[in-house]
């Protein structure tokens, strides 16, 4: 059976939105409602002029969700839900309460649900990428969990890439930084979506060659004919090469590169890897030790079409172990 909670460490920072952060989970004082109204206003949260009457509940409902991201950051996830619930129940047109509680369903394997919020949130707002991620991760789960294998479950979970696309379009151009993390989330789980599909086909053809098989034994038995099914059968699970240049990887999370970025000392990183190690260690090249110029680092193009292309004819390039599509952990 596939994965059932993320095995991602920092997964409930990535996927919980985050506007403003407070001290304490509930806010009580004027001061900070004020602070939370120009927030609000700040991301056009706010009704239309004509219905003002309802910012007190636009208020409540944001104590609420902020009281919800502080109980997901304590892993208290029926507690997050309970909260989000008293955001949604006070203004249900805000994506982010739905994509929230989608986070806190999905870490108690509330699958069901958490697709229910995931849907929710895609409907009020069709650019929040991370209920986009949660929605076609929530369908890829859901396909390993299916107890038999056909045609219909590859669709399903082609619908899950489906949607794992779209959030990974909207996050392209992203310059957050939180944004850049769900992105690697993304590539992740699609990836891992593309791979699954193709052991699912595979276990499809493998059936069906078994019946074709029997068939065709009936056949040769009846006409004396006889088949060399070794031969047959080497030439039909020849393993597929997947040839993996060594730069094609990261040196650092030795992982294929999403970005791959030329430093002055002559080497190149993953651009979301680099920058984490500079951000530790100052600006040297983690292997040579040189001192590394922050303007003058550079996007290596070549690398990148090559890496681009064999992952095009690749879809799950660099996460090739897995051989049974149910083992295969989401994040």
């Amino acid at each position: 059976m596939g994965n059932t909670t993320s095995n991602h460490p920092q997964i409930t920072e990535v996927l919980t939105e985050y506007h403003f952060q407070h001290k304490n989970c509930l806010i009580t004082s004027h001061s900070s409602q004020r602070k939370i109204l120009k927030a609000a206003s700040k991301r056009n949260e706010m009704p239309h002029k004509s219905n003002r009457r309802f910012a007190p509940n636009i208020v409540k409902s944001l104590e609420f969700k902020s009281e919800g991201n502080q109980y997901i950051q304590m892993k208290q996830y029926k507690k997050a839900i309970e909260s989000y619930t008293k955001a949604i129940n006070l203004y249900d047109n805000d994506s982010i309460y739905f994509s929230n509680r989608s986070v806190a369903n999905k870490l108690l394997n509330r699958f069901q649900e958490a697709k229910q919020d995931a849907q929710q949130a895609i409907k009020i707002d069709q650019q929040n990428s991370r209920a986009h991620f949660l929605y076609g991760t929530v369908i890829l789960i859901e396909v390993q969990m299916f107890p038999d294998i056909n045609e219909a479950l590859i669709k399903q979970a082609q619908l899950g890439i489906e949607e794992l696309e779209k959030a990974s379009v909207q996050v392209k151009q992203n310059k957050n930084e939180q944004k850049n993390k769900l992105k690697v989330l993304i590539n992740q789980n699609l990836a891992k979506g593309k791979r699954m599909i193709f052991l699912i086909r595979q276990e499809i053809d493998k059936r069906n060659i078994q019946s074709l098989k029997q068939t065709l034994n009936d056949i040769s038995h009846r006409q004396h004919h006889n088949f060399d099914w070794n031969q047959i059968e080497q030439i039909i699970h020849k393993k597929m090469e997947i040839i993996l240049p060594e730069c094609f990887v990261c040196p650092i999370t030795y992982e294929i590169m999403d970005e791959p970025t030329l430093l002055n000392s002559g080497l190149t990183y993953d651009k979301l890897s680099i920058q984490q190690q500079f951000k530790l260690n100052g600006y040297l090249d983690p292997l040579t030790r040189e001192n590394i110029d922050p303007m003058g680092l550079i996007q290596n193009i070549q690398l990148q079409q090559g890496i681009q292309e064999i992952q095009q004819q690749y879809g799950w390039v660099g996460i090739e172990n897995e051989k049974d599509y149910k083992a295969i952990k989401f994040e």
